[in-house]
């Protein structure tokens, strides 16, 4: 067995409708201060004060096989202590199901422990999240994955945005 992944593109981040407990993050193009010609990359923001959530719809790999993790890089705007805290959710559904996909609900959120923010604000930390709660996934199924900083959260101490900046799934293939 080997490491599989599914690198996640937040431009393609699905926001939602800001409803009762669906607070959509931020997005923006986020500029270097470098010299030209300037990198440029997709931001998606969370708050420190209301839990948002975003969400990522795609086919999983035909070589899945168990143990699926989401590997997060992120920074913070302004924050330099403190702890954060992530959830996640994953829907899935099979082909041939006899279920509505329309009204797929997800498992149990799964919810990281603190995660320590670097010492320098816009300096990178990366983490990640196992999803042992993921919705009987398996090879093949359309899922829905949703990510969000838990600001609800007690455990969840660093003040500001948290800047997510890159996103995978990484799995045990067959």
């Amino acid at each position: 067995m080997a490491t599989g992944y599914v690198l996640i593109d937040l431009g393609a981040a699905l926001l939602p409708d800001n409803s009762a407990s669906n607070a959509p993050c931020g997005m923006v193009i986020a500029k270097s201060s470098a010299a030209a010609p300037t990198p440029i990359f997709t931001q998606l923001l969370f708050d420190a004060g209301t839990q948002e959530w975003c969400y990522f719809s795609f086919q999983m790999p035909g070589d899945y096989a168990s143990a699926p993790v989401l590997e997060l890089i992120f920074k913070m705007a302004s924050a330099t202590s403190g702890n954060v805290i992530f959830a996640s959710i994953i829907a899935a559904q099979t082909g041939g199901d006899s279920a509505d996909v329309d009204a797929i609900a997800g498992d149990t959120v799964n919810t990281s422990s603190g995660v320590a923010v670097a010492g320098t604000a816009g300096y990178p930390t990366r983490t990640t999240l196992a999803l042992t709660n993921a919705d009987s996934l398996a090879a093949n199924d359309f899922i829905v994955l949703g990510v969000s900083r838990d600001a609800d959260n007690g455990s969840d101490t660093a003040t500001g945005d948290l800047e997510l900046i890159a996103a995978s799934l990484s799995y045990t293939t067959t």
